[in-house]
């Protein structure tokens, strides 16, 4: 029921072009928050891509999602910056930096 459940809430983002982004550990903290979605029509297709758009919005996002401290996931999975994804799947952000106010 479970995976049910699960391929229903992930077939909607799938159909609205967007990802889920969950955010944890330091990423959390620092950015007071543990998820949102994004919309992935603009072409949008790796986790650099991601990254960057997330660093636009200002210093602190910048300084905590520094491509040299953050670890990311796609559905669970280790995935490296250049990691593609689809519509539907979830990404995770791990940062190592210390939750600061910058």
């Amino acid at each position: 029921m479970r995976k049910f459940l699960r391929s229903l809430y992930w077939s909607d983002y799938a159909k609205k072009h967007q990802v889920e982004i969950m955010y944890f550990g330091h990423a959390s903290d620092a950015l007071m928050m543990t998820s949102e979605r994004m919309d992935i029509q603009d072409g949008i297709v790796s986790v650099k891509q991601v990254l960057e758009r997330l660093r636009q919005r200002g210093t602190r996002w910048a300084y905590v999602l520094d491509a040299n401290e953050v670890i990311c996931a796609i559905n669970g999975k280790a995935a490296s910056p250049s990691a593609k994804f689809a519509a539907g799947d979830e990404i995770g952000i791990f940062s190592r930096m210390p939750a600061c106010a910058v």
